[in-house]
């Protein structure tokens, strides 16, 4: 448990160690779950904009305005580096979700190609999503409302896949 080892509750702990460290994180909440302590795989809440600042930092290496190091580089390695296979489409690395999108490009006029580029995501109940393109520069926080459904993932896989990457290109 978290908790026990950094001597002080979970949400304090992330406080302290990467969103204020990270610049900018605004207020944040952990729930509890049912044991009554805070669960590091859910329950957290922030705004879009400060889901996106998680995964900037992610995206530049784990450092802050490109010098100030907050995330270890080889732990951000280490834990989008996949290690199980979830479905056909995605891999869990070490609390980061990875896979591809696949979407089209333009070559020329009335001509395309397909595309796969390589995400790493925190996927949350209801929609949440963070998705980060490292070979796009790109970082996207999506949240929704669809809660405790089977295709709560569709509209954010479907907005990322066919609006926001043909979009770009």
């Amino acid at each position: 448990m978290i908790a026990k080892g950094a001597g002080q509750s979970l949400h304090a702990y992330a406080r302290e160690a990467l969103f204020d460290p990270a610049g900018g994180i605004g207020a944040t909440e952990w729930v509890n779950g049912e044991d009554g302590n805070e669960s590091a795989a859910s329950g957290l809440r922030m705004t879009p904009r400060d889901l996106a600042r998680v995964g900037q930092l992610m995206l530049a290496g784990g450092l802050v305005d490109n010098k100030r190091r907050v995330v270890a580089q080889e732990w951000i390695d280490l834990s989008t580096t996949p290690v199980a296979q979830v479905d056909e489409n995605r891999q869990y690395g070490f609390h980061w979700y990875t896979g591809y999108f696949a979407f089209m490009t333009p070559t020329r006029p009335r001509w395309s190609r397909a595309r796969l580029e390589r995400y790493w995501g925190a996927f949350g109940n209801g929609g949440q999503r963070l998705f980060i393109l490292p070979c796009l520069d790109l970082v996207l926080a999506i949240t929704a409302g669809n809660y405790d459904t089977p295709d709560q993932w569709v509209p954010p896989v479907r907005t990322v896949g066919e609006v926001v990457l043909p979009s770009l290109l």
